[in-house]
C-alpha cells in the first residue's frame, strides 16, 4: 500500500540548478551555524512552501528561484530556531509551524507524534505508520526528526528530513524521503526497532475542515 504527497514534484528543485535537487539544502544558508543546524527550518521551509504552492497560504515571500527559496529558509528560521542542541523535540517543530501558520493567518495547525528514546514506551509500528499516512493522505509533508539513525546509513542521526511517501506496509513499510537535495529510502520499522534515541514526526492539517 503506497500513500504519497499528491504533487511531490512541488519539492523537486529542477528548476533551481541543473539537476533535480529533491528538497532545499541547509547548505545553501549563508551562516555557518545555520548550515550546521538548518535541517529543521528547511523541513518547515518544505511544509510551507508545498502548501503555497498547492494554493493553500499565501507566503511572506514570491519564492521563484534559488535565492527566493533562501529568503523562505531565513523566514522558517526566525520560528524555529535551533538551540545549542539543535531543534531535538517535535514539540519545538509544532511550536514554531503553528506559530508560523497562525501569523499567515491560515487555520491550519500541527499535529505530533512522538517517538520516546526509552523503547518500551515507543507507539508500535503500524500506530506510526498509520500516522505518517494521514498526514500524506491530508497531502502534508510530514517532518521526520531522528535523533539516532538505528544503524541506516543514508539517514543522518539528530536531523530533521521530509516524508512525502510510504510505499509497503509491516515490515515492509518504507519511507520516501526529501534530505539536502538527496532522495532516500528507510525501512520505518527498522529505524523504530533500533534507534537508540527516537525523535518523531509532525504534519499538518486545516483544523476547519469538519467544523460544523
Amino acid at each position: 500500500m503506497t500513500h504519497a504527497l499528491r504533487t511531490p514534484e512541488y519539492l523537486q528543485f529542477s528548476d533551481f540548478g541543473h539537476q533535480v535537487h529533491f528538497g532545499c539544502d541547509q547548505d545553501w544558508y549563508p551562516g555557518f551555524w545555520q548550515r550546521k543546524a538548518g535541517c529543521g527550518p528547511c523541513t518547515g521551509s518544505h511544509i510551507l512552501y508545498y502548501l503555497a504552492r498547492g494554493g493553500r497560504l499565501s507566503l511572506p515571500m514570491e519564492v521563484r528561484d534559488r535565492d527566493s527559496f533562501i529568503h523562505l529558509m531565513e523566514h522558517s528560521w526566525n520560528y524555529l530556531t535551533p538551540g545549542v542542541m539543535g531543534l531535538n523535540s517535535p514539540w519545538m517543530m509544532q511550536a514554531g509551524l503553528d506559530r508560523m501558520l497562525s501569523q499567515l493567518g491560515t487555520g491550519y495547525q500541527s499535529r505530533v507524534l512522538e517517538i520516546p528514546g526509552d523503547e518500551r514506551h515507543r507507539p508500535d509500528s503500524l500506530t506510526v505508520e498509520a500516522f505518517i499516512r494521514e498526514g500524506l493522505a491530508a497531502d502534508s509533508p510530514v517532518a521526520f526528526l531522528n535523533l539516532h539513525n538505528g544503524g541506516i546509513p543514508q539517514l543522518e542521526t539528530w536531523h530533521w528530513v521530509t516524508v512525502v511517501g510510504i510505499s509497503g506496509s509491516g515490515e515492509t513499510a518504507a519511507l520516501d524521503i526529501y534530505d539536502n537535495g538527496h532522495r532516500l529510502a528507510v525501512n520505518l520499522p527498522r529505524w523504530l526497532r533500533d534507534t537508540r534515541r527516537g525523535g518523531g514526526f509532525v504534519y499538518v492539517v486545516d483544523s476547519r475542515e469538519g467544523a460544523a
